[in-house]
């Protein structure tokens, strides 16, 4: 190769990285701290962790979580809260800003003659750096505050944070057991161990599977997880109590042994289903040990990977107050939360994610712990988590959605057996609202007879394993669009089905053996719930669209159809902006994707919104927005065509990078 040829090479590679990068106007940046404490908290992560930071009261405050958490009430638990105090206090002026840097993915604290403090997360191990410097010498305060320092029992809807479901008087309510919390050489560690397993042991016997106890898979079974926060600049000081919005906690303090200009705090997580409390702490002490030279340049590195991935970034000199600048801002916000737990083995929850925050300032009427959330956390409902993983079909994250194949490749076991036991048939029983185990959580298990209003109990006609709930009956369907997308992951680039052959073909042999001869023996229900089924042939089954035959009967049906009116919507997981884009009605969807993208108004952080349906941040409401968005750029279901700008207006000027079937780069 010439010297020339060479250079051209090299500029055109610097150009491509250059064009790949995010603007750096969608950084998002606060020069004043939030009123609303946690609820205007910032997002970060990396790898498998979440942490929500804030400032208030002069102090930097952390919600560190990590994807795996689930307790013994399959509860998603938080590893705790950690805050940092500064005396003398650089950050407490009027020089204060708050930067998300997106494209590094860290967030950082400046204050007085430039003084800063950079949280990172390590993507490759489950580390939080906290690195901070100041032109003067400072003492810094770094105190662990966790409000399960007792066992809790779980009241009312507070049950709704785990598998207990929704509150009624005839269930007991479970317990959150205490942590273990302690000074720990020069630090404190915490860790959370499932002695007890009073929701599993009653789920069980509700379900009528006691017999099969041992053999079936349960990720609540000896999980233990916890956090080590540790410094060599300080040392275990007093511990103090207190209360933060309406929950009350003890903090474990860690003062400075002497003042300087810049302090390291790390934060060491892991979690693990282990034989004893042993063997999860030697992990922990691995992780330490694999981290201890770790440089925050590969996590850089992994970032820009990943924004070089794929992008949409429209009207990038526009500005704060055009609607399509905040389109493509926040659509890759959004990218940037899945970013965070791409490593993780869970999926990303729909109802919050990792970044739930104090429930009070979501619902009022909900004065529980940080830990609680609406739909539970080790529930995972399909018709939400579908919208979170098929957007990442076009970006090309065909990694990051082996998390939500591997979560029914684990739980199929328990679903065949689920058939076996209930029908008699070698075929995956899969639930809508399935839990981690794939159990029906205690509540939607028999709703109508627990629904205090209703004490319908469970008819005899009515199969035993089925939810008793008429929401939720009857849907098993949800898990073949799972099933779809493997097999779409595999025709876009090549991934291999083969570790989820099994699940594929058990579910869809549930509808062979159950559906067309035992469901002719039944009497069809009527119409329950807020969807409208008849347009799942546009999304996500493209009978209709766009070069497809008879588009105007989707289109007539939409507008027109008596059944579907009442129930058509722009928030949570309805479909509507979807189905517009792929019906080609781009006056109608653009409106509603820039109305879905528009920075939250509830929240200082822009795409914390919610909860809608289910809870804030609400990341199914975007997983929705950015599938609508893709279609209107780019839709590729009609054979091997791929449609560009189909429904896209002209007022959005735009730079692109999606995949498309057969390894395709557009």
């Amino acid at each position: 190769m010439s010297l020339l040829a060479k250079a051209s090479l090299i500029l055109f590679t610097l150009i491509a990285r250059t064009l790949a990068a995010l603007p750096a106007s969608y950084d998002v940046a606060w020069t004043t701290p939030g009123v609303n404490g946690s609820a205007d908290s910032m997002p970060l992560g990396g790898g498998d962790i979440g942490i929500n930071t804030w400032f208030e009261d002069g102090s930097i405050l952390m919600y560190i979580a990590k994807s795996g958490t689930f307790d013994e009430n399959n509860s998603l638990l938080k590893l705790g809260r950690v805050r940092l105090s500064f005396q003398p206090n650089p950050f407490d002026h009027d020089t204060f800003e708050q930067r998300l840097l997106l494209n590094s993915g860290y967030v950082q604290f400046t204050g007085k003659d430039n003084a800063t403090a950079k949280i990172w997360v390590d993507v490759f191990n489950p580390v939080v750096h906290v690195e901070i410097d100041s032109p003067e010498k400072i003492a810094l305060k770094v105190a662990y505050e966790n409000w399960r320092f007792e066992d809790h029992e779980l009241v009312n809807e507070e049950r709704n944070q785990g598998s207990w479901g929704l509150y009624t008087s005839k269930v007991r309510n479970g317990t959150t057991y205490a942590d273990s919390i302690g000074f720990h050489e020069n630090g404190v560690l915490m860790s959370h161990r499932n002695d007890k397993l009073d929701l599993w042991d009653f789920q069980l016997k509700q379900q009528g599977l006691e017999e099969h106890a041992e053999t079936m898979y349960n990720p609540m079974r000896n999980n233990e997880f916890g956090i080590f926060v540790h410094s060599e600049q300080l040392r275990p000081g007093d511990i103090t109590n207190g209360t933060y919005v309406n929950t009350t906690f003890k903090a474990w303090n860690l003062d400075t042994k002497t003042a300087r200009k810049s302090f390291k705090v790390n934060f060491t997580l892991h979690q693990a289903q282990t034989s004893s409390h042993k063997e999860w702490y030697d992990g922990l002490k691995n992780v330490m040990k694999s981290a201890i030279n770790a440089t925050q340049e590969a996590s850089l590195d992994w970032w820009r990977d990943w924004w070089d991935r794929s992008y949409i970034i429209i009207n990038e000199d526009q500005g704060e107050d055009d609607p399509g600048f905040q389109v493509g801002k926040n659509y890759q916000i959004w990218r940037f939360l899945m970013g965070c737990n791409a490593l993780g083995v869970w999926p990303t929850k729909f109802n919050g994610g990792l970044w739930t925050f104090d429930p009070v300032y979501v619902n009022k009427f909900r004065p529980y712990t940080p830990d609680h959330r609406r739909w539970g956390g080790g529930t995972f409902t399909a018709q939400n988590q579908r919208l979170l993983y098929w957007p990442l079909l076009r970006s090309g994250d065909f990694d990051t959605m082996t998390q939500q194949f591997d979560f029914y490749k684990r739980i199929t076991p328990n679903a065949v057996l689920r058939g076996q036991v209930y029908q008699g048939i070698d075929a995956a029983y899969f639930l809508e609202q399935t839990d981690n185990t794939g159990l029906s959580n205690v509540f939607e298990y028999n709703a109508q007879y627990y629904d205090d209003d209703q004490n319908t109990p469970r008819p005899d006609f009515f199969p035993e394993g089925e939810l008793w709930n008429v929401w939720l009956n009857h849907m098993q369907d949800t898990a073949n669009e799972f099933a779809d997308m493997i097999l779409q992951a595999n025709i876009y680039s090549g991934y291999d089905v083969k570790p989820y052959l099994e699940f594929i073909e058990y579910q869809l042999a549930w509808f062979d053996k159950y559906y067309t001869k035992k469901m002719q023996e039944g009497t069809p229900w009527g119409l329950t719930g807020f969807e409208i089924p008849q347009l799942y042939t546009v999304f996500p089954w493209p009978e209709y669209g766009l070069g497809l035959p008879n588009l105007t009967y989707a289109i007539n049906t939409y507008l027109y159809d008596t059944e579907t009116q009442s129930y058509h919507g722009n928030a949570g997981w309805k479909q509507d902006v979807i189905w517009l884009a792929r019906m080609g009605l781009t006056t109608n969807a653009t409106a509603m994707t820039e109305q879905r993208f528009a920075p939250s108004t509830v929240c200082k952080f822009p795409t914390f919104k919610g909860p809608n349906f289910d809870w804030t941040p609400d990341l199914n409401h975007f997983g929705a927005a950015a599938i609508g968005l893709q279609e209107q750029l780019m839709q590729t279901f009609v054979g091997n065509d791929i449609r560009l700008l189909g429904a896209w207006p002209k007022t959005w000027d735009a730079r692109f990078k999606l995949y498309a079937p057969h390894n395709t780069t557009v």
